[in-house]
């Protein structure tokens, strides 16, 4: 193993060529010369940028060849844009602009997370999911440490954060959520890739502008625009199992200011040699730039078919998606952003020949949200309305194939909430202290949810016809709220960048509708609990990171740095769930639990950005492992890069504690503290006006000796398919 590590290491550390392309420069004020502390620089096209200091110096690194066109804008000053032809230090001026009115200050387009209460964030953008060698959305996460993707034999791919339930953490595509009104949880599996820029995972427990469901943190994806005229070919090949190929094929047109575009794609996977899936992605959007704002449009279709080389099971997996959004200006207001999209999934499957089943749901949402600023108060408002809707048909069959029963669930569920938050941003009066923000945020929800249940039992009475019963319908209102303060300080020192902070809340999650089925349907000598409740959260965060600045003149290290966060859920009446050995799992309300860590990180760029070093680990104390399954005790990865601009590779390693796991219908156990690696190695090449690029990546360098174990054996060590070593290659050109 040791001499894995050390190969690994002597072959990134002797390719030293061309590093990436680094931009340095400063910013004054063209009338009075002074160098002015803030501006923001951004390279346009991309989410890379920086911001002056206090001596109005810049250095931004990124992997895009000149000419690089930047943009540089500041409250006060007018916005300039520029292309840079070279790597030498540029001086720009910026001209003051007249600032009409002083009672309203307009805050400008802000992300939704800059809006909500200070969380530990993590961003993971496409160069960064490119360089990982990753094809499907979970392995593009695996750099997080607080992230655990969990996988079943079907390839679907649910997340947890901070060792909560997946039930707990909400996804969302576009404003889009994904998680299901059935389970409560997002399938990964079922996102393509190929079409996300950028990934957010918000780790606070308690996102006010997210839902009541987010007690667990947020999944927040961005979708790709049609910014130029383009297209792109990605085949990747697997060289380890035959089924393990990927394609997609894209274009992406510009006429003036609207872009269309759309992506194909396609995957197959084989699981343990036991079941094949085959996913088919389908993408289209467009986007208008108007003087006010912007608007986008997106369809999105995903198919997943599953089936066992025997024909014992088969399933097929359907969902669309169809969204629109506007941000900008509305009348004379900034800061407006509205949404709305549509989501329909439709899952059949056959269980042997025992059972058929057949579910639908639908969900449409809005959203409004505004920003603004009084005086030094940054103020969010939004209001938002979900209706979801479920429907499952399901067939028992006799051992001849005739049905022998038909059980029907109609359930429904909408949502109504406000949300509100306030941002008090003082100017510290200390040479080292920017910005003090006081942070309070609100949200209040009304919620309407419907159950109805029905069967059938065909042929009992011969031709007559049908014994039909119809239980009672359920009709449960409820208004869960939330709350969060929060405090939040920047500065700079001669020697280093800081910020903080620290906030506390509660928030609440309703059973999902799965759980009220579930509970309604189980054994009455199963039920402790008379009714299943609300589940309940307090929660407690801080955080504080350096960025240091003492390696000016090193031409080894260019910049360190730390960060260190503590975090604290506690739960009243949280849903677990019992396990039977002849039934699905049974809901119940616990008590109390909790789930409490720390976070470190720690990251080095080295020689002029071609060296990047990074190591993150999370330890978790979780109060019953049996209510909070499949989390390790402790998860590291480290993270080792070597950048240049034809040649990228980079290996990660991580560590997983000890866990406890369940699987429905199999059981549970304990797995064993394990280890495993990635490498990925890529070539970029600019040739006959097109960009080619060719990676050689091998998935879990560590267990190749577990490549050949059967289904049953890997189920005992805790592996699955995603756990596995594989090799893959994967070619993509691009225009």
């Amino acid at each position: 193993m040791k001499s894995i590590y050390f190969t690994i290491l002597l072959s990134l550390a002797s390719s030293a060529l061309v590093g990436k392309t680094v931009i340095r420069g400063v910013v004054s004020d063209k009338n009075t010369r002074e160098p002015i502390v803030g501006v923001n620089i951004e390279v346009v096209g991309t989410d890379i940028g920086s911001f002056s200091d206090k001596d109005g110096q810049f250095r931004i690194q990124t992997n895009h060849l000149f000419p690089i066109e930047l943009k540089m804008s500041h409250i006060g000053f007018e916005t300039v844009a520029m292309i840079i032809q070279d790597d030498q230090p540029i001086e720009i001026f910026l001209v003051p602009s007249v600032i009409t009115s002083q009672s309203v200050e307009v805050v400008g387009e802000r992300k939704k997370y800059e809006a909500d209460v200070s969380s530990s964030i993590d961003i993971v953008d496409l160069e960064d999911i490119e360089l990982q060698g990753a094809r499907d959305l979970g392995s593009s996460l695996r750099r997080v440490s607080s992230i655990k993707i969990d996988y079943s034999t079907s390839g679907k791919q649910t997340i947890s954060i901070r060792g909560n339930n997946a039930t707990d953490v909400a996804v969302f595509l576009d404003g889009i959520k994904m998680n299901d009104s059935n389970t409560g949880v997002a399938d990964l599996s079922s996102l393509d890739l190929n079409v996300i820029e950028q990934i957010q995972v918000i780790k606070g427990g308690n996102s006010t502008l997210y839902g009541s469901g987010a007690i667990g943190g947020v999944v927040n994806m961005e979708s790709k625009r049609a910014e130029k005229n383009g297209f792109y070919i990605n085949q990747g090949i697997g060289q380890t199992y035959s089924d393990d190929v990927d394609f997609s094929a894209g274009a992406t047109g510009r006429w003036k200011a609207f872009g269309l575009g759309g992506r194909y794609s396609g995957k197959t996977r084989a699981y343990g040699g036991r079941t094949i899936t085959t996913s088919i992605f389908q993408n289209i959007f467009t986007n208008l730039d108007l003087n006010s704002g912007n608007i986008n449009g997106r369809y999105y279709q995903f198919n997943k078919g599953l089936e066992f080389p025997s024909g014992g099971i088969a399933t097929q997996d359907d969902m669309t998606l169809y969204s629109v959004q506007y941000d900008g200006r509305i009348f004379k207001w900034d800061g407006w952003s509205l949404q709305a999209g549509q989501r329909l999934w439709d899952l059949s499957q056959d269980f042997f020949t025992s059972l058929n089943e057949n579910l639908h749901d639908e969900s449409l949402n809005a959203q409004v949200l505004k920003h603004g600023r009084v005086g030094k108060l940054d103020i969010s408002l939004q209001y938002e309305l979900e209706d979801q809707k479920f429907k499952g048909i399901k067939n028992y069959k006799s051992l001849f194939g005739d049905t022998t029963v038909i059980q029907t669930g109609d359930m429904k569920r909408r949502s109504q909430a406000g949300s509100s938050i306030f941002q008090w941003e003082v100017l510290g009066d200390h040479p080292y202290v920017d910005i003090i923000a006081f942070e309070l945020a609100m949200r209040l929800n009304f919620i309407q949810t419907i159950r109805e249940q029905s069967f059938s039992f065909p042929g009992i009475l011969g031709n007559s016809g049908n014994i039909y019963y119809e239980k009672p319908g359920s009709f449960l209102a409820s208004t869960p709220s939330s709350k969060r303060i929060g405090i939040r300080m920047e500065g700079k020192t001669p020697r280093l960048d800081y910020s903080f902070f620290v906030n506390q809340g509660n928030n609440t999650r309703l059973p999902s509708l799965s759980d009220f089925f579930r509970f309604s349907n189980a054994r009455e000598e199963d039920k402790v609990d008379s009714a299943l409740v609300n589940e309940n959260v307090s929660t407690t965060e801080g955080n504080l990171q350096f960025n240091f600045k003492l390696f000016d003149n090193s031409k080894i290290l260019d910049g360190l740095d730390l960060a260190f966060g503590y975090f604290r859920n506690h739960y009243t009446n949280k849903i677990a769930y019992r396990l039977l050995e002849d039934s699905p799992p049974v809901p119940y309300n616990t008590l109390t639990s909790e789930i409490s860590g720390q976070e470190f990180t720690i990251h080095s760029s080295n020689l002029d950005g071609k060296l990047n070093l990074s190591f993150a680990t999370t330890l978790l104390q979780i109060s019953d492992v049996q209510i909070f399954p499949n989390k390790p005790e402790r998860r590291s990865v480290t993270t080792i890069e070597w950048n240049q601009d034809w040649f990228v590779a980079t290996y990660d390693m991580t560590y997983d504690g000890e866990q406890f796991f369940f699987i429905p219908g199999v059981g549970g156990g304990v797995i064993e503290p394990k280890e495993n690696a990635n490498l990925s190695i890529s070539l970029r090449k600019k040739y006959l006006g097109l960009n080619w690029r060719a990676s050689y990546t091998i998935r879990n360098i560590l267990s190749k000796d577990e490549i050949d174990l059967s289904l049953e054996e890997s189920l005992e060590r805790g592996y699955n398919y995603f756990d596995k070593y594989r090799e893959i290659i994967t070619f993509k050109v691009e225009w």
